[in-house]
């Protein structure tokens, strides 16, 4: 015979009848709450946005009345009239379907509420949402109240099901919290920098000094420089100090200096990263080398190094034009230009943009949906195609639409040098393609380049002997054309399609000091 109790029987109508006063009590209280919020808000200056918020707070004050009136009907209510009301909330919200379709709506209204309303007027949106979630907790727990023992009875079921997914989900969020922590970890150690460094496969050679690194050694400090956001030109990279690589406090690379005088000529690079020294120690980048030359023949300057990582013309007119504008203004600025102009128009299909442009139109719009209170559950990924860029720039990427941009540039800084005073020479840089003997990495790398970018080697010659051909017109007077700098050195000077080794920048260097020498001493 058992001695266990008989199990009570659950009657959603009688603990409902219980409850009344409580719901109707907890319900009241956060309304309380946002009446008083709403009431001590400081009014808008604004004359028809102060009236409407009267309005919202009278409005709010009438509920509060309400409230209060129910709450207190509720609790004066005699057990017979509070079974009653019971049995008929039962009968309207009863049903299992229409208790599920209120959940989610619930649900759904909070997480409208939540991405729709954040920043905006929260001194009113704020209170509201805080509102909304107290009464979906009420309502949850008015639905709980009258499905519970189906709800009990599920659970029991599947209570094997839930722990498995409970521990599932719990194992999930420890994952990503690692993943998050680990993460911010690596890069705030420098370990992912290092890591990056190590692995990057790109072999350099350093003119031998007794102290040049390994490339590892190099890789692993130019791994861990990073840029920052610049008006105007969009980014430079951020001020960095490390053995083998330092930028200044505005982002300028490290140049030597091998005059002392403050009456020296001064002499300004402008360009992408080959100029910036990609792959070079800052004694070896091509200004630092021009400078010691410079020295050398006994025509001292003062060299400074404007080139950004990833330039194109378009910017370097851009940077240049900001520093004669704030009286920056040197005797000579040297433009040292070509392959990103023709790798951005390849990559975009459009003539002039700066690299990689799709990633600020993400950055765009990730702003402004974040500003409208829209969560970001995956990267964006916009396409350049959808956008009119007519305006700013040629409508295709033939040779000829390249060209014509980078003469409009190179038209423009020269007007600008000219009203300032400042002497411009213009450098279009060495080419992998028209080097003939090419070392077995640098001929992994063309190889490389025909797989990856099918058809850019054959755009770079084409508009390389556009540029040619108005050299030899005699249209470009100011212009030093070095492509085919190392057309038959047998020597290793590419790491990759663009960047030049230490060796390749003194051999750029000692191509460009004769001509600088003469711009200066004309002067």
């Amino acid at each position: 015979m058992s001695n266990a109790l008989p199990a009570r029987s659950y009657d959603p109508v009688q603990v409902l009848s219980r409850s009344l006063f409580g719901f109707a009590l907890i319900a009241w209280l956060p309304l309380c709450l946002v009446f008083a919020s709403l009431l001590l808000a400081p009014s808008s200056p604004e004359a028809s946005y102060a009236q409407l918020q009267r309005t919202i707070v009278l409005g709010f004050g009438v509920a509060t009345a309400v409230g209060l009136l129910v709450m207190v009907w509720s609790y004066r209510l005699d057990q017979a009239s509070s079974s009653r009301v019971a049995a008929l909330m039962l009968s309207c919200i009863g049903r299992r379907w229409l208790a599920l379709a209120l959940t989610v709506i619930l649900i759904e209204l909070n997480i409208l509420a939540q991405a729709l309303l954040r920043d905006i007027a929260p001194s009113i949106t704020g209170p509201a949402r805080f509102l909304l979630i107290c009464w979906s907790l009420v309502g949850g727990g008015l639905l709980l109240t009258l499905h519970w023992p189906d709800v009990r009875r599920r659970f029991l079921r599947h209570r094997d099901a839930l722990a498995l997914a409970g521990i599932a989900m719990t194992a999930f969020v420890i994952i990503v919290l690692m993943l998050v922590v680990t993460g911010r970890l690596a890069t705030a150690t420098g370990l992912q920098d290092r890591l990056r460094g190590g692995l990057d496969y790109r072999l350099l050679r350093f003119i031998d000094d007794g102290e040049a690194p390994t490339p590892r050694e190099f890789w692993e400090e130019q791994g861990q420089t990073r840029v920052r956001w610049l008006p105007y030109s969009y980014w430079v990279v951020a001020p960095y100090e490390s053995e083998l690589i330092n930028v200044n406090e505005i982002g300028l690379r490290q140049t030597l200096s091998f005059v002392d005088d403050p009456s020296a000529p001064r002499v300004y690079f402008f360009g992408g990263s080959t100029a910036w020294g990609e792959g070079a120690r800052d004694a070896y980048t091509i200004p630092s080398q021009a400078g010691r030359l410079l020295a050398d023949q006994g025509a001292p300057a003062a060299v400074a190094n404007y080139a950004q990582t990833g330039y194109v013309s378009a910017q370097d007119l851009i940077l240049f034009q900001r520093q004669l504008a704030l009286g920056n203004q040197p005797d000579l600025a040297v433009f040292y230009q070509g392959f990103n102009d023709i790798y951005s128009a390849y990559l975009q299909s459009k003539a002039g943009l700066p690299l990689r442009e799709s990633q600020r139109l993400d950055d765009s719009e990730a702003g402004r949906l974040l500003r409208r209170g829209q969560p970001l559950l995956r990267p964006l990924n916009s396409s350049i195609s959808d956008v009119d860029w007519r305006l700013v720039t040629a409508d295709g990427n033939s040779p000829g639409e390249i060209v014509d941009n980078w003469l409009g540039n190179r038209r423009l800084i020269r007007a600008a040098a000219k009203d300032y005073g400042v002497d411009v020479l213009f450098v279009w840089q060495p080419a992998l393609f028209a080097k003939t003997e090419l070392s077995y990495f640098e001929a992994q790398v063309a190889a490389e380049i025909d797989r990856a970018l099918p058809g850019f080697l054959n755009l770079y010659a084409e508009v390389d002997g556009r540029i040619r051909e108005l050299a030899a017109d005699g249209a470009l007077e100011d212009l030093i054309i070095l492509s085919d700098l190392f057309g038959s050195y047998s020597g290793e000077i590419f790491f990759d399609e663009a960047h030049i080794n230490e060796v390749g920048n003194s051999l750029v260097a000692e191509a460009l000091v004769d001509t600088i020498v003469q711009r200066l001493g004309a002067r």
